[in-house]
C-alpha cells in the first residue's frame, strides 16, 4: 500500500464513522453497543437476536434483555462532530506522517469508572418512570479519550446502586463488560456474570480494547 492508498483507506474509515454516529444511525450505535457488551461476557449470539424495538424505552432488546444505552463522553465532547473535522483534516492530507496526533495514555480504575456511572444513573432518577426502570437494564458506553489502561482491583461499593430502581446496571468500555448490579428479577445471564470485570480476551487483564 502506497501512501495514497494508505491516506484514502484513512478518509474512508472516517467517512465511515461520520456515517455511523450521525443522528439517524442513532439505533445502529446502540445494537452495536450491546453486540459488544455480550461477546465480552463472551456468550454466543446471532446478530438477528439484538433489536432496536419500535417503542423506546428500550433502546434494544436481546434476548430477555432489554437494554437503555447511555454514553458516558469527556465533558463537552462531540463525537459526531470530532469525526467530521478529522476527516476534513485527513481530505487534505499528502504525507502520512500527518495523520499522527498527540496521544496522551491514560489510567482509570473500576472505582473511578463506577463513580461516572453512578453520577450518570443519579442523574437518570427523574427522567424515567419507575415501573420502567424496574423492567430495565441501563448499559453504558464509557467512552472517554485515550484511556487504555485499566485496573480493576479493588472492587469498588456497588451498593448504591441497588436503590436506584434499575433491574440492572452494566458498562461496557473496549474490550471490558461488567455489570455492577442485577436484582432478582433481572436475566440470568446478567446475574450469573454480576460482580466482576468479563475480557473479551481473557489473561490480559490491564489493557482496554479499542
Amino acid at each position: 500500500m502506497d501512501d495514497k492508498e494508505f491516506i484514502d483507506q484513512r478518509v474512508k474509515d472516517l467517512e465511515e464513522s461520520v456515517r455511523s454516529f450521525s443522528s439517524k444511525n442513532k439505533k445502529e450505535g446502540e445494537r452495536w453497543v450491546v453486540i459488544s457488551f455480550i461477546e465480552n461476557l463472551r456468550i454466543p449470539l446471532q446478530p438477528q437476536e439484538v433489536i432496536s424495538p419500535d417503542q423506546d424505552p428500550p433502546d434494544v432488546v436481546f434476548r430477555d434483555a432489554c437494554f437503555e444505552v447511555k454514553e458516558i463522553m469527556d465533558e463537552e465532547r462531540k463525537r459526531h462532530a470530532e469525526y467530521k473535522a478529522e476527516l476534513e483534516r485527513v481530505r487534505k492530507i499528502t504525507d502520512p506522517k500527518d495523520l499522527l496526533r498527540p496521544f496522551r495514555p491514560k489510567t482509570m480504575t473500576l472505582e473511578e469508572i463506577y463513580l461516572c456511572c453512578d453520577e450518570r444513573v443519579k442523574s437518570l432518577d427523574k427522567k424515567y418512570p419507575t415501573a420502567v426502570k424496574a423492567a430495565t437494564d441501563l448499559l453504558f458506553y464509557v467512552n472517554l479519550v485515550d484511556v487504555t489502561t485499566l485496573v480493576e482491583q479493588p472492587y469498588p461499593d456497588v451498593s448504591s446502586m441497588a436503590t436506584a430502581g434499575w433491574r440492572s446496571i452494566s458498562f461496557l468500555k473496549g474490550q471490558r463488560s461488567c455489570c455492577f448490579y442485577a436484582d432478582s428479577t433481572a436475566p440470568a445471564f446478567l446475574r450469573k456474570v454480576v460482580g466482576r470485570v468479563w475480557h473479551l480476551h481473557p489473561g490480559r487483564e490491564s489493557s482496554l480494547g479499542k
